[in-house]
């Protein structure tokens, strides 16, 4: 009797052993497939940031938005219908909300867009302040969009002459975008 007791005994410590290996090893296998989750998602919102950014450069670059982009640097350039430029603000306003969203990484916008960003945020800084007082959250996307890139572009290139903005190569660059 005494060793069918041992028996069951050690037949008990063994299942409880057999347990406890089991449950480590699903525990493994559950963080193991965490893991690739993650970098599944990781990668599906990269691969969905890169499309909303070509979708993006599309618009932007299209025919119809670049004489927008002509009409808004005119206006911005001479100081007269600035109105003119709502049209590229609410652009840069949806793109600030994809970045602010997560549907748009921001290394991604600064890429693509870091440009015209500081280019229309410091040529109508005037204009959207005054829209501002009016409606305090008109623009704020694009606002917070350029602060955003600014970071990126002084992290980058601390000296960069685009944190300056001098008025001789603001004017010069309305004028590019005018002349398109």
């Amino acid at each position: 009797m005494l060793l069918a007791t041992c028996i069951i005994a050690i037949a008990g410590i063994v299942s409880a052993l057999a347990a406890v290996v089991s449950t480590i090893a699903v525990r493994n296998g559950i963080t193991e497939q965490t893991k690739n989750f993650e970098k599944q998602a990781t990668a599906y919102r990269l691969s969905l940031s890169v499309e909303a950014a070509f979708r993006l450069e599309e618009f932007f670059d299209s025919p119809k938005f670049q004489n927008r982009r002509s009409e808004a640097a005119s206006a911005l350039l001479n100081q007269k219908d600035e109105a003119e430029a709502e049209y590229v603000f609410d652009f840069f306003d949806t793109v600030g909300l994809f970045v602010r969203l997560g549907a748009l990484g921001e290394d991604i916008a600064y890429s693509m867009f870091f440009h015209w960003i500081n280019l229309y945020w410091r040529a109508g800084k005037r204009y959207i302040g005054g829209k501002q007082k009016e409606v305090s959250q008109v623009w704020k996307d694009f606002e917070w969009l350029f602060e955003r890139v600014s970071e990126v572009e002084r992290k980058r290139h601390p000296d960069s002459e685009d944190l300056t903005m001098p008025a001789e190569r603001l004017k010069s660059q309305l004028q590019e975008e005018y002349d398109l």
